[in-house]
């Protein structure tokens, strides 16, 4: 068994958003950067978080900023980064335009991972590769994908063993919920705002 304290967590921050406009991490969303939603949830659980990003902006979060090891490859490219810079047994990969992510379903994720088995999670309809939990075992396969260009991030999953998460129990379905457009963005505080009423 894994212990907790053991696991360390990467944020993938990409860069861009051609539908954004800009940098998604860093894009308001209820009056402050999106990944400021998914750190403070992370530093209420003592979680040791690094970013994966080219953007020396991020460094202003007080985290570790990682540059990809194999640039313009993706989220798959981001999970190697992760699994190079990290000492950890296994390393929880995140989104950085989730911020509805909760500490409940964080809790239940890093559960699931002192098995030292890979976890995704799922919605009850789709599996989501970048609200998961991947041990470092898996290095070597992630780097031959990356080699040969194979870099669907859920095919390369679907070929591995894993413990699923079900999002549903609980009814936490929306924190897997990206948020890729303005008028997504828009809607999400939208949620937000009537949750809180």
């Amino acid at each position: 068994m894994i212990k907790v304290s053991e696991i360390e967590v990467f944020i993938l921050a990409g860069g861009k958003s051609r539908r954004m406009g800009s940098d998604k991490g860093l894009i308001n969303f209820k009056g402050e950067p999106m990944i400021s939603h998914i750190l403070r949830v992370l530093d209420k659980l003592n979680m040791s978080t690094s970013i994966i990003s080219g953007n020396k902006e991020y460094m202003k979060f007080g985290k570790p900023v990682h540059q990809d090891v194999f640039p313009d490859k993706g989220p798959l490219g981001g999970l190697y980064t992760a699994l190079e810079f990290s000492s950890a047994p296994m390393v929880i990969l995140l989104a950085c335009d989730m911020p509805s992510i909760n500490s409940e379903s964080l809790k239940r994720l890093r559960a699931l991972a002192t098995s030292g088995k890979m976890v995704v999670s799922t919605d009850g309809e789709n599996i989501s590769p970048l609200f998961a939990c991947y041990p470092q075992s898996l290095k070597k396969a992630v780097k031959k994908a990356i080699l040969r260009e194979e870099l669907k991030m859920l095919d390369f999953v679907l070929k591995q063993s894993y413990t699923l998460l079900d999002l549903t129990v609980g009814g936490n379905t929306l924190v897997l919920q990206n948020l890729n457009t303005k008028k997504e963005l828009i809607a999400a505080e939208n949620i937000e705002k009537d949750r809180v009423k």
